[in-house]
């Protein structure tokens, strides 16, 4: 995102008049549409396309056709099933946002909720969204979204996959039916890895992309893939930090006074697939990348523990996953030494 496109995107959200919360489910969306004089509107539709175009409508009417840009949509991500929505609010100019659910919940908390009822969750966001303020949204390209669905029906075909291959163990007379599953499935995602690839080489901004990443010691073709679906356009980011925190893999501190001194934790407050795709790479650079290996012996020399030790690693993988991918040069072992 441009800096212009940036401030455009905070002006529209600081300029909003009307907070929408939405509670989704594979079925249906729950609506809560707080006004400027703090009343509160609830309805039900389905999560459809002509479900859609009735929250549309009913917003129209409550707004007495103010203008959708007066609207600020704000949905959780929950799974897929909010991206649908998202999109069509956004292409009718709505300022939407996408909240992780933790957040809800600690808001939630935080107000002593004590229903917990969809349309109830729809007000909670609702007012949340009117609270918060969280950051506008940005859709991804459509080359950007086919290449996540790819990546993310892999991931899917791959957790099964392994749950055949647990049921294979103990499969006795059934056997060689989880057999030839398993063989299915192998088909299956040798067939989604080559669509990846061919999807990648289709589009040369991707393919640029994709090589910049696999110049990294410890990043290979896939997690490359997962990492352009899933991270997006890292220009969005300020930072690396900015780009690390979006995945949850920023430390999170619990300290008070002088008693409570907890060991800390990856917030794990973002994006779950990006997180989940750089834990194996990041026990690869853990051995075959010198600034990766550096850290990780300076943390073990410290006593921490194990998974602290590959937390670091995996955010230090993505540090420098951004470094390539915001400047457009291959990795470059000299910015990143090993002491």
């Amino acid at each position: 995102m441009t800096s212009r496109e940036d401030q455009t995107n905070r002006s529209r959200e600081a300029s909003t008049r009307f907070a929408l919360g939405i509670d989704v489910s594979k079925e249906t969306l729950a609506l809560a549409l707080l006004t400027d004089t703090d009343r509160l509107h609830t309805k039900t539709v389905r999560n459809t396309t002509a479900g859609f175009k009735a929250l549309l409508s009913w917003i129209k009417r409550l707004t007495d056709q103010a203008g959708t840009e007066q609207v600020h949509g704000c949905l959780e991500a929950s799974g897929g099933y909010e991206e649908e929505a998202a999109l069509f609010l956004h292409e009718h100019r709505l300022v939407v946002s996408l909240v992780n659910p933790r957040q809800i919940k600690a808001y939630a908390d935080v107000q002593l909720r004590r229903a917990k009822t969809d349309r109830a969750d729809a007000a909670l966001i609702a007012r949340f969204c009117q609270r918060e303020r969280p950051v506008a949204w940005q859709p991804p390209t459509p080359t950007q979204r086919h290449l996540r669905h790819l990546t993310r029906a892999l991931e899917a075909l791959k957790q099964d996959r392994d749950r055949w291959r647990n049921r294979r163990q103990d499969g006795g007379p059934a056997r060689q039916a989880f057999e030839a599953v398993l063989a299915t499935l192998n088909e299956q995602i040798a067939a989604l890895e080559d669509q990846i690839e061919v999807h990648l080489e289709a589009h040369p901004e991707l393919a640029r992309q994709r090589d910049l990443l696999v110049s990294i010691p410890g990043v290979g073709a896939l997690t490359a893939a997962v990492v352009l679906s899933e991270l997006g356009d890292v220009h969005r980011f300020e930072s690396a930090r900015q780009a690390a925190a979006y995945a949850g893999l920023v430390p999170s501190h619990h300290r008070s006074g002088t008693s409570v001194h907890r060991r800390s934790r990856l917030s794990k407050v973002g994006n779950s697939r990006l997180r989940k795709a750089l834990y194996f790479p990041s026990l690869s650079a853990m051995r075959h990348n010198a600034a990766v290996r550096a850290l990780a012996a300076r943390l073990q020399a410290k006593g921490k523990k194990k998974m602290t030790v590959v937390g670091a690693a995996m955010r230090k993988l993505l540090h420098i996953c951004y470094g390539v991918l915001n400047s457009g040069r291959p990795f470059d072992a000299s910015l990143h030494p090993a002491t």
